[in-house]
């Protein structure tokens, strides 16, 4: 039985064909299969395989990973895949959340929020994504609209934040205000106005995890940095499977938690459109501590992220702006770039340092001489 159960899903790994970015157009001809695991059943389509293990993408865009060997049946089902709809989905959320959450649409997103608060959080989302779209299509990206309803949760305090964070294996850290997770595919955040948290604070080590850590800033600010990862994976402009750089990931959002950035028009100077609160950590960190030669380190590997996370953060803020108001084209292509990686694992320091330097025509250490110049000249 075990022979024919592997043999059958060595030949359905042959058919099925996986996708490349996080959000894809739906393509008519991909089946949808339902996979048993134990005393569960996934429905979705396969989006990543090798001998070992398994990427489905389920209806409601959750990623799951399913061990080979766990797997108790399958089989393709006689329709192509298609994702839940709205109300399909909405009615998934109101089993999770039950009565005491309210849950509203808007054309893009579902939120979920204490009686009375989802409108509002709703605006804000759909203005955003407005702004985004607006923002990148000038630019000459076309992008496609996501496959799924966007989902955000917004808890009313710390307390109910922290709990449902440790259901998606995320340690809230002091400071931790908000994040988007890859695989449930979800912004979860909570109202400051109810709980202060320190600025001192690690973020969650697991790459499926994008958060924003640290500072003063109020709701307002995390929603929109939240929702700038959940837009960039659900348009490909990040890769759901592929790994991102997390100093593009971050230095996104946090360029786009300033509102003169985030439209297709900017009428104010560059000093008026910098976020302060990375800006005048970047300022002291270059100034006090920062090492010599550490634009390196930030494009080719992760770590400073777990070691020296608001250092890392302002790092990544820096050089997003910089590239986006002095090398537009360039920071383009590299976006685009890096979008079109297809593989599932590591992306390696020196496939980084590559991508990087073909794109902006230079080296890092020609690079950051520039970007340093023009950071200390605002």
């Amino acid at each position: 039985m075990i022979r024919e159960l592997m043999t059958t899903w060595t030949r359905l790994m042959t058919v099925i064909l996986g996708i490349g970015l996080g959000a894809t157009t739906l393509k008519a001809e991909e089946p949808m299969i339902e996979v048993g695991v134990g005393e569960s059943l996934h429905v979705g389509r396969l989006v990543h395989h090798n001998a070992r293990e398994c990427l489905l993408l389920e209806r409601n865009g959750r990623l799951t990973q399913i061990e080979v060997n766990q797997v108790t049946g399958f089989r393709v089902l006689d329709q192509p895949f298609s994702p839940l709809s709205a109300v399909e989905m909405r009615s998934e959320l109101r089993r999770e959340f039950g009565a005491e959450f309210e849950i509203k649409g808007t054309s893009k997103y579902l939120v979920v929020a204490t009686e009375g608060n989802a409108d509002h959080y709703g605006e804000v989302l759909d203005q955003f994504y407005r702004e985004f779209r607006s923002h990148f299509s000038v630019r000459g990206f076309d992008l496609p609209t996501p496959e799924f309803p966007m989902v955000a949760v917004v808890f009313p305090d710390h307390e109910q934040f922290v709990n449902y964070a440790a259901g998606d294996g995320v340690r809230a850290v002091p400071g931790l205000a908000g994040y988007y997770h890859r695989k449930t595919n979800r912004v979860a955040l909570y109202d400051p106005q109810t709980s202060i948290a320190s600025a001192e604070s690690l973020i969650p080590s697991t790459s499926s995890i994008v958060a924003r850590v640290g500072g003063d800033s109020g709701l307002k600010e995390t929603l929109v940095h939240e929702a700038t990862h959940q837009i960039a994976f659900n348009v490909g402009l990040h890769s759901r499977l592929g790994e991102t750089p997390k100093w593009v990931v971050e230095g996104l959002a946090t360029v786009f938690e300033h509102p003169d950035m985030r439209g297709a028009m900017r009428s104010n100077s560059a000093i008026q459109r910098v976020n302060r609160e990375r800006y005048v950590w970047f300022g002291n960190y270059a100034r006090d501590r920062r090492a010599d030669g550490a634009l390196y380190d930030l494009i080719t590997t992760d770590i400073d992220f777990s070691t020296r996370p608001l250092d890392a953060y302002s790092e990544a803020w820096a050089l997003s702006f910089f590239l986006m108001e002095r090398r537009k084209t360039d920071y383009a292509n590299y976006m685009q770039r890096i979008a079109r990686r297809e593989t599932v694992g590591e992306y390696t320091a020196a496939e980084r340092l590559r991508d990087f330097e073909e794109s902006f025509g230079t080296t890092v250490q020609k690079l950051e001489v520039e970007f340093l110049r023009y950071i200390d000249g605002l």
